[in-house]
C-alpha cells in the first residue's frame, strides 16, 4: 500500500470512508471517519475531534492503540522531601505498637522454650527454618500466613507448621474441640473427627494426631524465619526515627473541626448526608474534589479516615485521559490479549441474582443485555453479574490500557497506588508473596428500583483491608410501560410466598431444596399479563448450583452451627415496605438525578449489633436457588445476606443500627475503610473497578479481622487468598 493511499484511511476502523472524514489539525496526520466517531466517540463532536484527535489526547481506543503499553503520569509531580519524610513518620509511628506486639508474642514463646527444656534460651538458639526468599509459610492447622516463630515437626516426611496463636490455643484447650481434622474436609454426612490434642503439661505441643493427616509422633520443635532479633532491631529502628516526630493530635470523639471550621454554605459543596443518627456529626461524610486535592484536602482526608469513615471522591475522571470503559471498548481490548488467555472464549460464567447460580452465556448477548435490559417470561427483570472478567489476577495483562487510566485516576495515591504508594503497606511485600489485591472489575445490570428479590447486588461482607471503588461506566435501561404494573403484583405474590414460608406449614431451605429447572427466553416487548408464575422461566445454558462453590458452601451450614431462631411475626409486619408502590410512581425525569449504585455501609462500633440482628432473622433472607437461608456460619462473612428497605428500617428500630447510605455517581470514588461491613446495590448497569490497599490507620483493624478470619472454619470462603498485614512487616519495608 502506497503512503498516500494509507493516510487517507480513518485511524480506528482502517476503512476509506464514504460519509466523511475528520483530519486532526494538532498532529495533521490521524483522521477519524464520521461513523467511527458516532460509534466510538458519542461524546466527541466533530469539532473538538477535529481540535485534537484520540491518539493526540492519549485515549484512542482503536485496536492497535488498546495493546500499547503506556506509561501514566500519576500525582501532581514528585513531593516536597519534606513531606514524604513526614509521612514516612506517619506511617512507622503506626505500625510501631504491631511490632513491639509481635516482639511480645515472641518472647512469650521463648519462655515456654525455657521452661521445657529448664534454662534461659537465647533468640540465636532457635533453629532457623530453611525456606526460599519468596517462599510464603502457612500455619498448617489455621491456614494464616506466619510471620517469624512458629513450631514445625521435626520429622522430615511430616513438616506440619502451627503458628504462635494456634500454640496459645492448643495450651488452653480449644484446638481439640474446635477444629475438626482435615482428613475429614468435605464430608457433608461425616461427623468432624475431634480426635484429643493436647499440650503437655510443660507447655510442648505435640504433632497432632494422625486422624488428621499427619504424624502425630513427635514434639514440634520451635523454629524462626528470619535472623535472629530482627524484631527487636526494627524496633528499634523506628524508635530512633519517629524519636522527635509529633503524631497528629486528633479527638476522635468529637467530629471533624476542619468541617466544623468552614461558613454552612462552603461545607455543603464537599460533604454529603449519608444517614440521620441522633449524633449529627456522623451522619455527612467528606466528599471532595479530586482535581482540587491538595495537601489540606489531605490531610482532611485523614482526619475522617482515621475515624473509620469511607469517603468519596468526586471528578476522579478529570485525572485520567479519557480512555472510554464502554464495555465493547473494553470487550475488543480484552480479545487483544488472547496470547496470554492461550484461548478464546465465546461464553462466560454469570451469576443469576435471582438464584445466585452461575450461567453461561455469549459476552456479547451480556453486554447486550446491560445496554437494553434482560427479562424473565413473565415480565420480572433479570439481574446479571459477570463472574471473574477480566481474570482478577490478570487485569492489567489482559486490559494494559485500562489498567494504566485506572491507576492514573486513583485519587490519593499516596494510600491507594499499588506500587509506589508511600502510605500503602500492601507495596512492602514482595510480588510473589501478595494475595491478589487488583484492580478487579465489578460488571453487572441494574434496577432503578428495589425488586426485594433478585436485585442486582453485592451482598453484606466485610474486607479484611481497605479498598476504593471507581464507578467508571453506566447504562440506563428504560422498562417497558406494562413492565412496572407486572412487577408489583409479583411483588405482593413473593411477599406472600415469603411469609407462608417462614411461618406456615412448610419451610424450603438452602440445603434441602435443589430448586426448579430454570430456562430464560428473552421477551418480545408484549404484555405477559397471564403469564405471571411463581418463579420466572430463564433460555441461557445455567450451570446445575449443586456444582458451584456457593452451593457446596450453603449446603453445609446446617451440620455447622445455627439451627434457628425465634422471630416476631408482628414486628415483621410492622415494618412496611415502600417497594411495590414505588414502581408505580417511576418518573423519568427523577432518574437521571440519582447515582447509579446505592451504597450502604455500617460503621465499625455497630458490627457487634449487625451481627446480632442478622443471626435473629437469618431465616429472612434468601441465597442459593432463591430459597431461605436456613442457617449461618458468620453472617457477615459467609457473604449470602442482603439487607433491603425493610430490613434496614427493622435494623434500626431493634437496635438503632443505621449504616451510611449514600449513592455513587460516575466518576466517583469510593473509600472503603477496613472492618466496615458494606453492600452495594446497582440501580443502573455499572461497571465498577476496585482496588485493595491498607492504610496506617487502619492496619490495627487490618490485623484483628485477620484474627477474625483464622477462626473460621476450613474451607470458608473468607478464607480464600487474604491479604495478612503481619508479613508486610518483614525486614524489606526498611
Amino acid at each position: 500500500m502506497k503512503k498516500d493511499a494509507r493516510t487517507l484511511r480513518c485511524h480506528q476502523c482502517w476503512q476509506k470512508s464514504r460519509n466523511g472524514i475528520v483530519i486532526c489539525t494538532k498532529c495533521k496526520r490521524k483522521r477519524y471517519c464520521y461513523e467511527c466517531i458516532t460509534k466510538w466517540y458519542p461524546d466527541k463532536t466533530r469539532e473538538e475531534m477535529e481540535t485534537a484527535c484520540p491518539f493526540c489526547l492519549g485515549n484512542c481506543n482503536c485496536r492497535l492503540c488498546l495493546k500499547e503499553d503506556i506509561s501514566v503520569v500519576t500525582g501532581t509531580g514528585e513531593a516536597d522531601t519534606e513531606v514524604k519524610l513526614q509521612k514516612l513518620f506517619y506511617l512507622l509511628d503506626k505500625i510501631l505498637p504491631l511490632l513491639q506486639n509481635i516482639q511480645l508474642e515472641q518472647r512469650s514463646e521463648l519462655e515456654v522454650e525455657a521452661s521445657m527444656h529448664g534454662s534461659q534460651l537465647l533468640e540465636e538458639e532457635v533453629v532457623r527454618s530453611l525456606i526460599d526468599d519468596n517462599e510464603r509459610v502457612y500455619c498448617d492447622n489455621c491456614n494464616t500466613s506466619i510471620v517469624n516463630f512458629h513450631r514445625s515437626c521435626p520429622n522430615p516426611d511430616c513438616q506440619y507448621d502451627l503458628c504462635l496463636a494456634c500454640c496459645m490455643e492448643t495450651r488452653i484447650g480449644l484446638q481439640c474441640e474446635e477444629i475438626p481434622a482435615s482428613g475429614n474436609e468435605g464430608a457433608d454426612d461425616t461427623p468432624p473427627v475431634t480426635s484429643a490434642w493436647r499440650a503437655e503439661i510443660n507447655g510442648g505441643i505435640p504433632c497432632p494426631p494422625k486422624a488428621r493427616g499427619v504424624c502425630g509422633t513427635t514434639i514440634l520443635s520451635l523454629k524462626r524465619l528470619f535472623e535472629a532479633n530482627w524484631v527487636e532491631k526494627l524496633i528499634k529502628n523506628v524508635e530512633e526515627l519517629t524519636i522527635k516526630y509529633q503524631p497528629p493530635n486528633i479527638d476522635l470523639s468529637l467530629g471533624c473541626s476542619m468541617c466544623q471550621s468552614f461558613e454552612e454554605d462552603a461545607v455543603q459543596n464537599f460533604v454529603r448526608k449519608a444517614a440521620s443518627r441522633e449524633i449529627s456529626y456522623g451522619n455527612f461524610l467528606y466528599c471532595p474534589d479530586a482535581v482540587k486535592m491538595g495537601d489540606t484536602e489531605f490531610e482532611h482526608f485523614q482526619r475522617h479516615w482515621i475515624r473509620g469513615e469511607p469517603v468519596i471522591v468526586r471528578n476522579v475522571f478529570e485525572k485520567g485521559s479519557g480512555l472510554s470503559w464502554n464495555p465493547m471498548v473494553m470487550w475488543r481490548a480484552f480479545r487483544g490479549a488472547k496470547k496470554i488467555l492461550k484461548e478464546e472464549a465465546a461464553t462466560f460464567k454469570a451469576i443469576d441474582c435471582l438464584d445466585w447460580c452461575e450461567v453461561e452465556i455469549n459476552i456479547f448477548r451480556f453486554f447486550k443485555g446491560y445496554l437494553e435490559g434482560r427479562r424473565y417470561r413473565n415480565g420480572w427483570p433479570e439481574m446479571l453479574k459477570l463472574k471473574d472478567w477480566p481474570p482478577s489476577n490478570s487485569f492489567e495483562d489482559c486490559l494494559p490500557r485500562h489498567g494504566a487510566e485506572f491507576v492514573a485516576m486513583l485519587p490519593l495515591s499516596d494510600y491507594t497506588h499499588p506500587k509506589s504508594g508511600v502510605l500503602n503497606l500492601a507495596t512492602k511485600l514482595p510480588a510473589v508473596l501478595k494475595p491478589d489485591l487488583g484492580p478487579k472489575t465489578y460488571i453487572a445490570y441494574g434496577s432503578f428500583e428495589e425488586l426485594s428479590r433478585g436485585d442486582s447486588v453485592t451482598k453484606l461482607h466485610c474486607d479484611i483491608s481497605d479498598a476504593v471503588n471507581i464507578l467508571t461506566h453506566t447504562a440506563e435501561v428504560k422498562m417497558q410501560p406494562w413492565q412496572p404494573r407486572i412487577i408489583k403484583k409479583l411483588q405482593k405474590k413473593y411477599e406472600a410466598e415469603d411469609m407462608r414460608e417462614l411461618y406456615g406449614k412448610y419451610n424450603r431451605a438452602i440445603g434441602s431444596h435443589t430448586g426448579g429447572d430454570f430456562s430464560h427466553v428473552e421477551y418480545n416487548g408484549q404484555d405477559p399479563d397471564n403469564d405471571i408464575g411463581g418463579y420466572p422461566n430463564i433460555s441461557e445454558i445455567r450451570q446445575p448450583c449443586t456444582v458451584t462453590e456457593d452451593t457446596k458452601f450453603s449446603n453445609r451450614l446446617n451440620s455447622l452451627v445455627m439451627p434457628g431462631s425465634d422471630i416476631n411475626v408482628d414486628k415483621i409486619k410492622s415494618v412496611k415496605n415502600d417497594t411495590s408502590n414505588n414502581f408505580c410512581q417511576n418518573d423519568d425525569h427523577l432518574e437521571t438525578q440519582y447515582g447509579s449504585a446505592v451504597w450502604d455501609i455500617f460503621r465499625r462500633q455497630d458490627v457487634p449489633k449487625l451481627t446480632e440482628y442478622l443471626k435473629k432473622h437469618h431465616r429472612e433472607f434468601r441465597h442459593i436457588n432463591n430459597l431461605p437461608v436456613n442457617s449461618v456460619i458468620h453472617p457477615i462473612h459467609d457473604q449470602i445476606l442482603y439487607l433491603n428497605e425493610k430490613h434496614k428500617k427493622q435494623l434500626k428500630q431493634e437496635f438503632g443500627v443505621e449504616p451510611w447510605t449514600f449513592e455513587q455517581h460516575l466518576g466517583e470514588a469510593v473509600f472503603i475503610p477496613a472492618g466496615c461491613p458494606h453492600q452495594v446495590r446497582n440501580r443502573k448497569s455499572c461497571i465498577k473497578v476496585a482496588l485493595d490497599f491498607v492504610s496506617p490507620e487502619n492496619v490495627q483493624e487490618c490485623i484483628r479481622l485477620t484474627e477474625e478470619f483464622r477462626l473460621l472454619p476450613k474451607g470458608h470462603r473468607s478464607k480464600e487468598d487474604k491479604l495478612e498485614v503481619h508479613v508486610c512487616m518483614i525486614p524489606d519495608m526498611l
